[in-house]
């Protein structure tokens, strides 16, 4: 089997990666409850933190972030001219991330992922994401607004600034995963400000 056909193997590792569901399985073995039955259901480290504290929320931050990050980051360093299979493997881990094999299709939101897709190929676009969803939180209070101005921010950055063709690809489609996963919270927003008016 050639490198050129085995490499794409990958992106199914990545998504297998992806669907570690870190948050259900932090909130069954240490506090012996499913975090799906909790708060918003949400598998994230937002409904994480408010059920079970900040130490627990920055774990599952980190993890989801670093299932992205690092598979990303060992294919830079080891296999040049692979951005494609980069791009194929950050939105599939993403994907395993917000459908999950291990949770029937199901998942979180994939704004942690998506922040460790961008960190390890374009880390000033990642930051300036993260200032902004920083920024948006503070400002709104709502998570889901503030994960969509970073995101927003990433894309509008990659798409004028970032030269690697499959980087901006990657951006675009993480993107629309985690904006797709968060319509939810945007009709209740909508219906929220409508109903205020």
């Amino acid at each position: 089997m050639s490198e050129n056909t085995w490499i794409w193997g990958i992106p199914l590792f990545g998504y297998l990666l992806g669907s570690f569901p870190t948050g259900v399985v932090l909130s069954r073995m240490r506090f012996g409850i499913d975090v799906r039955e909790m708060g918003s259901g949400n598998i994230g480290a937002t409904n994480i933190t408010r059920n079970f504290g900040w130490l627990a929320g920055a774990f599952v931050l980190l993890m989801d972030f670093l299932k992205a990050w690092a598979p990303l980051k060992l294919m830079q360093d080891h296999l040049p001219g692979s951005e494609w299979v980069i791009c194929a493997t950050g939105v599939a881990v993403v994907l395993g991330h917000c459908f999950s094999i291990f949770l029937r299709f199901k998942g979180g939101k994939g704004v942690a992922s998506s922040l460790g897709c961008l960190a390890s190929v374009m880390p000033f676009t990642a930051l300036i994401s993260a200032l902004t969803y920083v920024l948006g939180l503070s400002v709104t209070r709502i998570c889901a607004i503030g994960s969509l101005m970073g995101l927003a921010v990433a894309v509008g950055h990659a798409s004028f600034y970032e030269p690697v063709e499959a980087y901006r690809w990657m951006v675009w489609l993480v993107a629309a995963v985690v904006a797709i996963r968060h319509r939810g919270n945007l009709k209740r927003i909508v219906a929220d400000v409508t109903k205020r008016h």
